[in-house]
């Protein structure tokens, strides 16, 4: 498997763009996060651990509570440095998708309930719980493309990247994750908000075809509109809700894009005003073929003088995916001839990029916000405008130069019947904070509460793969309609009655 190497050059080679290079939307928001991780000394524990520790008889690697490299083994379960006071009785790592199934069946006849780590990027680390048995799905990375190209089998633990690097050479993509080292497993079956994501479905999981999945039974099934469509329907942004462990995923893909092309306008962030104004009058202009987003974050060249009005900053960007660069640039010409453009503070720049080469500028360790501790919140919303002044006051109260807002206008919000997935708006809002001590700690939880508290009254729902549910335990049930979030756990009494899944925490059904 190929993954991306931190010493490349073509990784840490910063653009020329830096109009347009700093800001984007997972590259800002989680730069060389995960590249931190992969290089950490605490992921050895995963590869020098020998293939079964103790006897303990699970297929692949595994490692209980108590151990020499337990601890070692749980920490590296998470990508960021915040690491959740969870502590499972035992942690197995398969080497292929058939353990699985021996893996389920000997938690079954033990009485022993599973947490399943899908890729292991929910920045809640859903996954850690207290007791029971983690199943790190994280060796599960293999892609096979169908013979005519249309689809395609992914394994859970697929890099975003390692994805659109498969499906290049057949000209193909896929609305992958803005990070490259989100995996395929957790992404989806959350929902998934991924580059293009309002024209490649209305959501990421819209494109699951059917699925392998692995049932308390220890039977491997596969799931399809035609066999077992209630466990379709619930994997399709159900999230941490499913009641089985999902060891494939058959996907629908898409041509390749002949040109992708983006820009940014900066505003100062005391034109948040302004910039909110352009950014709704672009989603309403509904451009074809374009994702539009927004960061609310620290000014990178902001010294101790710098008027405090100048220290933050508001990000409008725009990319285009079109049959040509003649059509890209003539859809963002169109976009940036706003009046309020007149304001921003940086020259508007048009740059030809790619799928992978965005994906890959989303770890530079050179032009983001870095590794670190995160908490996350999320809401959906009919009223970002309404909003200016909350997100004006908590951006310029944030704890950390690192914290920031991701704002992303939903333009097609007409997800499937199909899809468990139930609740969404005109805008998704997230704030993430984002620190490097653990002594702040306090400081930023106390933050994203006030911050949840600011938010929440211009909500009409949250987003499964971005809450803590275990933090505010009514996120879950926030980011369904009622009927969904009945039929979630209908779904979940049917086809796991005695519980052996963990879902969701702190709601009664966790």
């Amino acid at each position: 498997m190929h993954s991306l190497d931190p010493t490349d050059e073509n990784v840490l080679q910063r653009g020329s763009g830096a109009g347009v290079d700093v800001w984007r939307r997972r590259g800002f928001l989680s730069a060389a996060a995960t590249l931190a991780a992969t290089c950490s000394p605490v992921l050895q524990a995963l590869t020098e651990t020998p293939q079964i520790l103790g006897g303990t008889g699970y297929p692949g690697r595994s490692v209980f509570q108590g151990d020499r490299d337990y601890e070692r083994w749980r920490q590296a379960m998470a990508w960021q440095l915040y690491k959740a006071p969870r502590y499972p009785e035992v942690i197995v790592r398969p080497n292929h998708r058939e353990e699985v199934a021996g893996v389920v069946k000997k938690c079954a006849a033990e009485g022993r309930r599973i947490a399943v780590k899908s890729g292991g990027h929910n920045v809640s680390e859903a996954f850690l719980r207290d007791g029971g048995l983690l199943l790190d799905l994280g060796e599960l990375q293999h892609l096979e493309l169908s013979s005519d190209g249309s689809s395609a089998w992914v394994e859970p633990a697929l890099w975003s990247y390692e994805l659109l690097r498969g499906l290049d050479e057949a000209d193909k993509a896929f609305p992958v994750s803005h990070c490259a080292t989100v995996p395929m497993g957790g992404f989806l079956m959350g929902g998934g908000i991924g580059y293009n994501h309002d024209n490649w479905g209305a959501i990421g999981c819209e494109n699951i075809i059917a699925a392998e999945v692995v049932l308390p039974g220890g039977d491997s099934h596969i799931v399809s509109s035609e066999e077992n469509p209630d466990l379709l329907w619930a994997l399709k942004g159900g999230g941490m809700g499913f009641p089985g462990v999902v060891t494939r995923l058959n996907i629908a893909l898409h041509p390749k894009p002949k040109s992708v092309m983006e820009t940014a306008l900066i505003f100062p962030i005391g034109h948040l005003d302004l910039a909110i104004e352009l950014l709704n009058d672009w989603a309403r202009a509904n451009p074809a073929d374009t994702e539009l987003m927004m960061l609310l974050a620290s000014n990178p060249m902001a010294t101790d003088d710098t008027p405090p009005q100048a220290r933050k900053m508001a990000i409008a960007r725009a990319v285009t995916y079109t049959a040509s660069d003649s059509a890209s640039r003539a859809q963002l010409e169109q976009l940036v001839n706003h009046p309020n453009a007149v304001h921003t503070v940086a020259p508007i720049e048009f740059k030809s990029t790619s799928l992978q080469k965005m994906s890959i500028e989303s770890v530079n360790p050179k032009m983001g916000l870095g590794f670190g501790r995160y908490a996350v919140d999320t809401i959906w919303t009919d009223r970002l405008h309404d909003m200016t002044d909350s997100l004006n006051q908590q951006i310029s109260q944030a704890p950390s130069n690192k914290t920031h807002f991701v704002i992303s206008p939903k333009m097609n919000k007409n997800v499937s019947e199909d899809c468990a997935f139930s609740r969404i708006g005109s805008t998704f809002v997230g704030a993430y904070t984002v620190w490097d001590d653990e002594s702040e700690d306090g400081r930023n939880f106390d933050w994203l509460s006030k911050t949840r508290s600011a938010l929440h009254p211009f909500s009409e729902g949250q987003y499964i793969n971005e809450v803590d549910a275990f933090t505010n335990p009514g996120a879950p049930q926030q980011c369904f309609s009622s009927s969904a979030w009945t039929r979630l756990h209908e779904t979940r009494r049917r086809f796991d009655p005695s519980e052996l899944f963990y879902g969701w925490p702190d709601t009664g059904h966790g």
